[in-house]
């Protein structure tokens, strides 16, 4: 129930089972970097959603819509993922049960 929006850029992608890991250093306020580990699906779902190992390489600038780990670290269950030019890539697995999940749509 800690839903976050985080900004940054990819520095290490890994397509592995079960789970694809996005690693992201997030730039904050005051300017420090803050690295985030982002899950998302399959290497396989995400790439008949449209991943390609070119839209997620090193240094691509993104926005990921997700969830936090209920453990507070710097880790989230990612839903979307949206590119500089707008374009958006669901990134999670349907039905999450994560708050507010009913009423959000996949991109």
């Amino acid at each position: 129930d800690q839903p976050v929006i985080l900004k940054g850029t990819i520095t290490r992608m890994e397509w592995i089972n079960p789970h694809t890991w996005m690693h992201v250093d997030v730039v904050n306020e005051d300017g420090t970097v803050t690295p985030w580990m982002i899950e998302g699906g399959t290497p396989n779902t995400l790439m008949r959603r449209g991943f390609t190992m070119e839209t997620v390489k090193v240094g691509t600038e993104i926005t990921v819509d997700g969830f936090r780990a209920r453990n507070g670290a710097n880790r989230a269950n990612g839903r979307d993922l949206v590119l500089a030019d707008g374009s958006r890539l669901f990134m999670g697995s349907l039905g999450t049960n994560a708050p507010g999940d009913e009423e959000r749509e996949p991109a």
